[in-house]
């Protein structure tokens, strides 16, 4: 077996070798190998067009650089574990429903237009097709391996019905999109003053609400409670990843728009879609979150919110209200398919995670 996947990368640095000295216009160059996966120049020239196709060509060329560069490495990390199950089958009844989801995510009404805008993109749509289905594969993967450990509470859920069941007559909605900084990517935190507030807990277990009850938001972990929060000031000062500040990260929203900084910055899944959560009553949110969240004007974004695993920031670009009753039945299904891809997205990270630690990632010179 070792054997055979050292040959294969033989054969294929082979090929390109008798392709660049064949084709001087090619200049076709290895830049980095994951595992036994190798990525070239001509996998990251693609990648830099995907990337210009999801933040509709909004970044400069060293931001989509990077984020294809990170994006090429996960995708050859998820290829590789992969690469032992053959038996996962995506039908194309799922592949071309998901192909949809991202056109209506970008901001397009019709697979058309849609097709019409890579075109002129100059990426192809069977590219986009190849990126989706890895994806799909993936969560597929993830599923038959966790699906058994998923575990639903069903007091708790029937609890959180009741609440959307009081409240059903006055069900504020907001379209909401989010960035989120998870610890992890804090460089430094301002040493000036330790005072520990704990005017708010960002979980209220009498309200048994949560930060943002949806499939996204993956860093509301294990809802543990916090006795402590950081205070706005200390959040301003702390450094978060590639050393841009929260004062920059402002910056970069009003300069860049929020949904292209979320998809540079955010470490949150809900970022390839540009942070976007879609519309969420108010019922789902913290009391914490949704205080902000109520004063902030629509259309304008929040103060960063210390909340539990980093601080969040939220645009709040749209308000309804809505007086319908609940479907119980399907509301109740709602809400254990939120917390299934909820767990799911969790043993998702923590899986990837186990196989990156396994894989020997090799820069070469450009």
């Amino acid at each position: 077996m070792g054997k055979n996947i050292k040959l294969s990368i033989t054969t294929i640095l082979f090929s390109i070798l008798l392709l660049t000295s064949s084709n001087a216009e090619l200049n076709i160059k290895v830049i980095m190998s994951v595992g036994d996966e190798i990525i070239t120049n001509y996998d990251l020239d693609k990648e830099i067009k995907y990337i210009n196709v999801i933040t509709v060509g909004q970044l400069d060329d060293q931001e989509s650089k990077k984020i294809a560069i990170d994006s090429l490495i996960k995708d050859k990390i998820k290829i590789t574990a992969l690469s032992n199950y053959n038996n996962i089958i995506i039908t194309d009844e799922l592949l071309n429903n998901q192909i949809i989801k991202t056109s209506q995510s970008i901001g397009f009404g019709s697979i058309e237009d849609f097709t019409t805008f890579l075109k002129f993109q100059e990426y192809e749509l069977d590219e986009l097709k190849k990126k989706i289905l890895l994806e799909l594969k993936w969560n597929q993967l993830v599923y038959q391996f966790y699906k058994n450990q998923i575990v639903i509470d069903k007091k708790k859920i029937d609890k959180k019905l009741k609440i959307l069941i009081a409240e059903q007559k006055k069900n504020a909605e907001y379209l909401v999109y989010e960035i989120f900084i998870e610890d992890a990517a804090i460089k430094e935190l301002n040493k000036k003053s330790e005072k520990i507030s704990t005017k708010h807990n960002i979980v209220n277990e009498d309200k048994d609400g949560i930060i943002i009850e949806i499939e996204s938001a993956s860093y509301n972990d294990k809802k543990k409670l916090i006795n402590s929060e950081k205070s706005i000031e200390e959040v301003i000062d702390v450094k978060i990843k590639d050393q841009i500040t929260i004062d920059n990260l402002i910056k970069n929203i009003k300069e860049k728009g929020f949904e292209n900084t979320a998809i540079q910055f955010s470490s949150s899944p809900s970022a390839q879609q540009g942070g976007k959560l879609g519309w969420i009553s108010e019922s789902k949110f913290s009391q914490l979150l949704l205080k902000f969240i109520k004063k902030t004007k629509i259309g304008s974004i929040t103060e960063p919110i210390p909340i539990s695993g980093g601080i969040i920031i939220l645009k709040v670009e749209n308000k309804r209200v809505e007086e319908s009753k609940i479907d119980i039945e399907k509301k109740m299904e709602e809400l254990i398919d939120t917390e299934k891809n909820k767990q799911l997205n969790n043993f998702s990270t923590n899986y990837f995670n186990q196989v990156k630690n396994n894989i020997k990632i090799k820069y070469f010179n450009e």
